[in-house]
């Protein structure tokens, strides 16, 4: 019965048009909007609409989530999503948002304010947490940096029950082949921010091999043609992944 009603709300939902204030909205705050073919442009604007509708939207540290806030975020994830079928990251019920960085006491398992922290959290089963000063960063310039996906990478890649870097191909041989490149990007990775090493992805992605496909996700969706020439097999992969080419928005 839920069912049933979740797929009547999201009929309403998706037959109503985006209204062209929030669709001005998203070409300000969503770079690679404008850049999308209009087929996907409409997609974006269906997962735009059901995002911001069925999730739990709460400021934290006095931050008054506004209607910008939610269609930047919304917009961002949604990227994710744009080679997908009815699936609105229905895992993740809470955005919590803070005005910036911030910091998680894990003895007490609550957050306090605090500046050059943690510019995002999520949380296994849980909330997706992110500072609102570093969302706004992700659309500023197309530089591998951009903390709404990586946050929602880190949801898909926990949709098996752990956040260990293997997130869930459709394809047996795609998910084996994943675990074969994945150990050896992430080693490769790891010697070049051990020795200093240049590398087109963030050292961070060296910390473990669940950062390093976040990581991976950021630059698949900010800096695509650089990804795929620097590392094809990876690109490959991301692209069965997420069923889309980002080379074709540039």
């Amino acid at each position: 019965m839920f069912a049933w009603f979740t797929k009547r709300r999201r009929r309403k939902l998706l037959t109503a048009a985006l209204p062209e204030n929030s669709r001005k909205l998203l070409r300000q705050n969503v770079w690679q909007y404008s850049s999308l073919p209009r087929d996907l442009q409409i997609k974006l604007e269906d997962c735009v609409k059901v995002f911001v509708a069925e999730k739990y939207w709460e400021g934290c540290n006095g931050l008054q989530v506004s209607e910008l806030m939610k269609l930047t975020i919304a917009g961002q994830a949604s990227l994710m999503l744009l080679g997908t079928d009815d699936y609105y990251f229905e895992g993740v019920r809470t955005i919590l948002l803070y005005p910036r960085s911030f910091r998680r006491k894990s003895k007490q398992g609550w957050i306090v304010d605090e500046d050059q922290h943690n510019a995002g959290e999520a949380w296994q089963g849980g909330p997706i947490v992110l500072s609102w000063a570093d969302v706004r960063k992700g659309n500023q310039a197309a530089d591998g940096q951009n903390v709404v996906v990586h946050e929602f990478a880190h949801h898909l890649d926990g949709l098996d029950g752990e956040m260990g870097g293997s997130p869930p191909f459709d394809n047996p041989d795609d998910q084996q082949h994943w675990y074969d490149v994945l150990q050896r990007e992430h080693q490769a990775l790891r010697h070049a921010a051990q020795t200093g090493q240049w590398a087109l992805l963030d050292y961070y992605g060296a910390t473990n091999q669940a950062e390093f496909f976040a990581v991976a996700s950021e630059f698949f969706f900010e800096l695509p043609v650089e990804l795929q020439q620097s590392h094809p097999e990876l690109y490959e992969l991301l692209n069965r992944l997420y069923k889309v080419d980002p080379r074709q928005w540039i």
